[in-house]
């Protein structure tokens, strides 16, 4: 009688750690959007993809990344990379743009968009890098035998 109570109650810890696990996962694939508002109207950013994978820690990391953002009325922006004062690209009257930016760094890089009247920021998103080994500084003596 006891055996049969003791398995139930071992079974609820186990339920609890799936269904986390589960809300875990889904909120790891939502894409990160970054919403600023402007005017009192929000502006959508996203970068996909969000994260981009070397293999070793230091080495570039090279991809195509794909720049989104929509807002709710037509807005005039420029794109930046952050710590650049070179724009990417600029867009008149606009509310639902897409561009392809070549991504190459070692480094995490943030976008922002800017006004085009007072050069304000108005969202940024974020493409992180990250690595598969880390950078190791010993030497790896190779033997036969």
């Amino acid at each position: 009688m006891y055996s049969n109570v003791g398995k139930g109650i071992a079974i609820v810890p186990l339920l609890l750690l799936y269904s986390l696990f589960v809300c875990e996962q889904v909120n790891a694939q939502e894409p990160k959007t970054v919403t600023k508002p402007v005017n009192k109207v929000d502006i959508a950013f996203t970068a996909l993809p969000e994260q981009c994978v070397t293999l070793r820690q230091g080495r570039n990391c090279f991809a195509t990344v794909e720049l989104t953002w929509q807002s709710p009325s037509k807005q005039s922006f420029c794109l930046y990379q952050e710590g650049k004062n070179k724009q990417l690209g600029c867009w008149q009257d606009n509310d639902n743009v897409q561009v392809k930016v070549e991504f190459e760094s070692n480094k995490s890089i943030k976008y922002q968009l800017r006004a085009v009247s007072n050069n304000k920021i108005i969202a940024e998103t974020q493409v992180e890098v990250s690595w598969q080994h880390k950078n190791t500084t010993r030497k790896r003596r190779w033997r036969l035998f």
